[in-house]
């Protein structure tokens, strides 16, 4: 992720780092017990961060700080996590395929709900949500991908459209 003069990086050595991209040094690491996953600078502060990791855990982190100032537990690996638009909620989708909707304000993760992605026959296909991305203006409307080959469409938490595309008979994943 990356702001005008910072670059958030995150790997697999289980750090998030902070770079500086004109002189191209890293200023900060963040240190994780497993994998890191997903990153994002809150959009209208930047002094913080969100992660989300393979041990099932969001943080939200202070740069300055270097520290996380608050975190919850999926109790399932997080691969997909984003700001909203506003910096005042947040998405977190994880591997088994759950989406879930945070207040952020004041930089606390607090669970708003658990937005259903199923289909018509109520059955989850439980795969792993990828990634989120919001509607240009909107901190409603926002797709959302997973490696069921699907693309939803959320507006709020309605599911209100889904797209289907070519399915592979092996994960690489």
């Amino acid at each position: 992720m990356l702001n005008l003069q910072h670059l958030l990086s995150s790997s697999m050595d289980k750090t998030v780092r902070l770079w500086h991209l004109s002189s191209k040094s890293c200023l900060r690491i963040f240190s994780h017990s497993d994998y890191v996953t997903c990153i994002q600078f809150n959009p209208v502060d930047d002094r913080y961060f969100i992660s989300g990791s393979l041990d099932a855990k969001v943080r939200i982190w202070s740069i300055h700080d270097r520290q996380v100032v608050d975190w919850n537990d999926l109790h399932e690996m997080v691969t997909a996590a984003c700001y909203t638009p506003d910096g005042q909620g947040a998405l977190v989708g994880s591997y088994k395929g759950s989406c879930r909707l945070y207040n952020t304000s004041e930089n606390k993760l607090q669970q708003k709900c658990q937005i259903n992605l199923q289909n018509k026959k109520k059955k989850s296909h439980h795969k792993k949500i990828t990634g989120f991305q919001f509607a240009p203006g909107s901190s409603l409307e926002v797709l959302v991908t997973s490696a069921d080959s699907r693309i939803r469409v959320i507006d709020g938490v309605d599911l209100v459209h889904k797209f289907k595309g070519f399915e592979e008979f092996r994960s690489y994943y």
